[in-house]
């Protein structure tokens, strides 16, 4: 997300200015508090909608500002804002960037309220997107606020997690926190993590409470009062964490359909030791100058941990690069206890930061690593792995990432054409990481793209977690297929129906859509640990009603994210512009703000043309007439784009 380059980060403002008073910019005071805040979350087959409601108010005699903030998960998209003060309601629309600007302009010559999205490069370290807004509040006089946003939540390491950010340094009045959770599949574990607390909260071991509609059914209600606020050792400065398991079945997941013809699959298979295929892994380690100090000894620590994790049937290896690299050993070798405490020494005493960055070279060599010979006592099918870490972009060597880019599908990509001999996954390291670059590289080699703050107090912990996430290689080259009327459903009909691997943790999710009221017969073909594994009699199950639609919002959400992915991967313009095109056209139909989209507001109503003058950011602009309410709305959104 971050890069030399700075992060691609969408800075969205959004700027509503009624007629102003001498008291405006005022600093927040004690008397401008936020008397309520509410935050609702409901989640349906892991798709989750939250809607965040804040009300602030002003006590004082005269105008004050009040901040509402909200941090959003960063696969999350925004999908509805609004703010009632003065007895009115603006709410903010979704719209092609284009379009919005249109609509700023014409706003403005009428004189009436407006504001409208536009977007910076701005740097900064963090994984998620932030919904900031400052307004000054009339004397005597409350606002609230509204915001609603989307996301799918994910599997890792057996577990799907969900993050609502609470951020106060005081005492709210009326804090609550509803999350609600169906699903088709039994859950096995339900806890949370208040922002008060370090530890979990046991809250289920059971099912869930099923439906009428057959889901099973589990909820959280926090209420903390003033007093609990009062007597916590925190603050309100951590997230309120949730993590739930589901009972996986051993038929190839579950796939949802509505009578549209919309379905999802979410295909995952419980772990078992004795099938988890065994690895090739490379390391490949950042020891240019930048890493000198605190960050190289967290890679020692993580190192280390990671090294003893390994199982003995694995095979590994290590390189380390600054304008060179260094290589631990010339093959693989295997995870004997003997080689490990080797491969702990070499870390301890080679990890050194010195020198620029040649990425060019490291994951050229680490790429090339899987050609060689394979040891004889390694049979059957392997996870193949590249676990690359960097905190900076290429300065030495190749440095045009684009270039890098083509010379490691050219030597990863089988015929070049086809993805991959290994996958590649990259970790961030701290703002300075080229986030744009290192996010690409990890799209284009199906690997996973980790970001890791500078500001993390356990960084050794992250670096292990990252690892865990990958290390359980269950099964290869997966094909997905659809037949409807004994036909298969055409591949563009789907996001994507092949994989290059599956860690039994994880969970797979692949969306489409097919003829209405028409029967689906799912397949999974894969390359298991010894032998091929196909499913064909995965569950299906018809959503009806309400679900239904948001079943069609969770598959127009896996397309979108697909052809963003598509758009930023593609080394061709025509095929970007085309995935660019679609992106926007489902953007626009279900109203997620994408990078391809804006918010705007406007207000034509009849005293808006004379109470309000509009001014953009950064135009002069002065009071028209001595109204109390001034509105000045700046919306931070951070985009991994």
């Amino acid at each position: 997300m971050h890069s030399d380059n700075s992060i691609r980060l969408f800075w969205l403002l959004l700027c509503v200015f009624c007629a102003l008073t001498d008291t405006t910019n005022k600093v927040l005071g004690p008397e401008v508090t936020i008397r309520e805040l509410e935050i609702t979350s409901k989640v349906a087959f892991r798709y989750a909608d939250v809607v965040v409601r804040s009300l602030a108010v002003n006590t004082r005699s005269h105008a004050q500002e009040v901040t509402f903030e909200v941090k959003l998960p960063k696969e999350a998209f925004i999908t509805s804002f609004l703010l009632v003060t003065n007895n009115k309601t603006i709410k903010a629309v979704i719209k092609e960037k284009d379009e919005a600007e249109k609509e700023y302009r014409k706003a403005k010559t009428a004189h009436v309220i407006a504001g409208h999205v536009t977007q910076q490069e701005v740097r900064d370290d963090v994984d998620i997107d932030v919904f900031e807004v400052v307004v000054n509040v009339a004397a005597n006089a409350d606002v609230e606020f509204r915001l609603e946003y989307e996301e799918l939540l994910q599997r890792h390491a057996g577990k799907y997690s969900q993050k609502l950010f609470i951020e106060s340094d005081h005492i709210i009045e009326k804090l609550q926190v509803r999350c609600e959770f169906k699903d088709k599949q039994k859950f096995k574990m339900l806890t949370y993590k208040t922002p008060f607390y370090t530890e979990r909260v046991h809250v289920v071991y059971n099912k869930g409470m099923v439906t009428k509609n057959g889901y099973y059914f589990n909820e959280i209600e926090w209420k903390p009062s003033k007093r609990e606020q009062e007597n916590a050792d925190k603050k309100l400065e951590s997230p309120f964490e949730i993590e739930y398991e589901l009972e996986v079945n051993k038929r190839g997941g579950m796939v949802l359909i509505n009578e549209k013809g919309e379905f999802t699959h979410m295909f995952s298979a419980p772990c078992d030791e004795s099938k988890i295929m065994m690895k090739q892994i490379v390391f490949v380690i950042d020891i240019s100058g930048s890493m000198d100090g605190n960050p190289i000894e967290q890679v020692k620590e993580a190192m280390t941990s990671i090294l003893s994790r390994l199982r003995t049937h694995d095979f590994f290896n290590i390189i380390l690069f600054d304008d060179n690299t260094i290589m631990w050993k010339s093959t693989f070798q295997q995870a004997t206890s003997l080689n490990v405490k080797a491969a702990k020494y070499f870390v301890e005493k080679s990890v050194k930061a010195d020198g620029s960055t040649n990425i060019n070279e490291a994951l050229l060599l680490a790429v090339d690593m899987f050609d060689k010979e394979l040891p004889a006592d390694m049979n059957g099918n392997l996870g193949k792995i590249i676990v690359f870490l960097t905190d900076g972009s290429p300065t030495y060597g190749e440095t045009d990432t684009t270039a890098i880019r083509r010379n490691i599908r050219a030597r990863n990509y089988l015929n070049g054409q086809i993805c991959c001999k290994s996958s590649i996954n990259t970790i961030a390291f701290g703002r300075y990481a080229d986030m744009d670059f290192l996010r690409v590289i990890a799209y284009e080699h199906e690997g996973i793209l980790t970001i890791i703050k500078e500001t993390e107090s356990n960084v050794a912990g992250e670096l292990v977690k990252i690892y865990k996430d990958i290390e359980n290689p269950f099964y290869k080259n997966l094909v997905f297929t659809y037949q409807v009327n004994d036909q298969l459903l055409p591949r563009n009909n789907i996001t994507q129906t092949q994989f290059l691997q599956y860690d039994c943790g994880n969970e797979i999710v692949v969306s489409g859509w097919t003829y209405p009221k028409v029967p689906i017969r799912p397949t999974v073909k894969a390359d298991g640990a010894q032998n091929e594994i196909a499913f064909k009699s995965v569950p299906t199950v018809l959503i009806l009603h309400d679900d239904s639609v948001i079943l069609s919002r969770l598959v127009a959400y896996k397309r979108v994210k697909l052809l963003l992915k598509e758009a930023e991967t593609t080394l061709y313009p025509a095929r970007r512009e085309t995935a660019n095109k679609m992106a926007l056209e489902l953007s626009l139909k279900f109203g997620f703000v994408t990078p391809m989209t804006s918010l705007v507001v406007t207000d034509y109503s009849k005293s808006s043309t004379k109470d309000y003058i509009i001014a953009r950011n950064g135009d002069s602009f002065k009071s028209a007439i001595s109204n109390p309410v001034h509105i000045l709305l700046c919306l931070y959104l951070y985009f991994l784009v």
